[in-house]
């Protein structure tokens, strides 16, 4: 054998190892995505599941009992998240220009 034909002949199995690697490294990917996806599709089910059998009218008279007994913390709170909506709000306006 010349070292051109050896050469060639070894570039042929590099090949066949780089296409193994790659064959790996996607299957791999691909397992992976497949379990994110999975994973993500039972915490959306179970979300959707809390989200129907919550009670909001329930949650509506904790909170007017939680600001009966807190008007203080509920203004610095409602005042709190009307600072932050703001702020939120007047970003996207700048990034807009």
């Amino acid at each position: 054998m010349t070292e051109r034909t050896r050469s060639a002949a070894g570039k042929g199995s590099t090949s066949d190892s780089d296409d193994s690697r790659f064959d790996r490294a996607r299957d791999y990917v691909s397992d992976k995505a497949s379990a994110a996806t999975d994973a993500v599709k039972g915490q959306y089910n179970r979300v959707r599941e809390q989200v129907e059998d919550a009670d909001f009218g329930a949650m509506m008279d904790q909170v007017r009992g939680y600001v009966r007994s807190n008007p203080g913390k509920a203004l610095l709170i409602s005042v709190g998240v009307g600072f932050l909506v703001g702020l939120l709000l007047r970003r996207d306006d700048d990034a807009e220009d």
